[in-house]
């Protein structure tokens, strides 16, 4: 009986020292979470950060700057826009030269996590917009269920937080680089003719996949095509020919028209023939689903 009491106190003592370990733990968790970070202003990518003072969780600066870190240059240059490969829905011509200036896009789509870093939530404003594990859920998924408008006041939160005036690509920027700027070979899909070595599309997913898991194009931009629709900057318009070698200058939807933005890319919730980079599709400014995210853009 003294040895079964024995062992009992010796089970209690033990039961009670793990507790104390995993109090610890869960503070110096806790502790490192809210960690505060003072800096003012610093250089990331070429950028010049102004940070606002009331933005000072450690953690979340980080996320952006590895977001900041992760934008990749695109050189300006002249392309062939639209269906070329004689593959098109009816509004992806007629094919016209365009022009885009230098810019910078994000590697991949804006995720989750830099989405919760930025804006506090876990997904929209309303519990109908949270992120599900049954469509793709943690830090490395993309952002979804994100309009238009919600793009916009992300990138409204970003400037105040960074200084910098990142903005939404516009649908010239968002094909050339598509097809990997000046160094295009004119390619069906992001980086290949073959959608299964780029894109993220329902013949082989059943929901979004985290980002930058199937190969990059060109320029080292992952996920252009498929995985989830990219909202553009532009009002949609349907295309006009350019008379013989004219080419137009950064051209951008700024008709309201009907009032629809662009959405480009395909998802994970449609076939492959929606991930070329041709495929033009479109939506109100407040339209959101499970197959709707954005990639961010930046001039300097």
């Amino acid at each position: 009986m003294k040895k079964v009491v024995i062992l009992h106190s010796k089970i209690f003592e033990m039961r009670k020292i793990l507790s104390i370990v995993i109090a610890c733990v869960v503070i110096a968790g806790l502790s490192s979470c809210n960690k505060k970070d003072k800096t003012t202003n610093e250089t990331i990518n070429g950028f010049e950060i102004q940070w606002n003072s009331d933005f000072n969780i450690k953690a979340d600066r980080d996320v952006v700057r590895d977001a900041i870190s992760d934008l990749v240059y695109v050189e300006g240059g002249t392309f062939m826009m639209g269906d070329t490969l004689d593959d098109a829905f009816e509004n992806e011509g007629p094919v016209h030269n365009v022009t885009v200036s230098s810019f910078y896009i994000g590697k991949t789509e804006v995720t989750q996590a830099l989405w919760h870093a930025v804006m506090g939530t876990r997904g929209g404003d309303d519990s109908y917009q949270e992120w599900e594990s049954a469509y793709g859920l943690g830090d490395k998924y993309p952002a979804y269920r994100i309009s238009y408008s919600d793009a916009v006041n992300f990138i409204n939160k970003l400037y105040n937080i960074t200084g910098l005036s990142f903005a939404l690509p516009t649908e010239a920027q968002w094909e050339y680089a598509a097809r990997g700027g000046k160094s295009t070979t004119y390619k069906k899909y992001a980086g290949s003719n073959d959608y299964k070595d780029v894109a993220v599309t329902n013949e082989s997913y059943s929901k979004c996949s985290v980002v930058a898991s199937k190969s990059a194009n060109e320029l080292g931009l992952y996920d252009m095509s498929g995985n989830v629709w990219e909202i553009c900057r532009d009002w949609y318009e349907d295309y006009v020919e350019t008379p013989g070698s004219t080419s137009v200058q950064d051209p951008e939807g700024i008709n309201y028209g009907s009032g629809h933005k662009v959405f480009r890319g395909g998802s994970w919730n449609n076939p492959s023939r929606y991930a070329r980079v041709t495929t033009r599709y479109k939506q109100g400014v407040h339209y959101q689903d499970k197959q709707t995210g954005f990639r961010l853009v930046i001039k300097r």
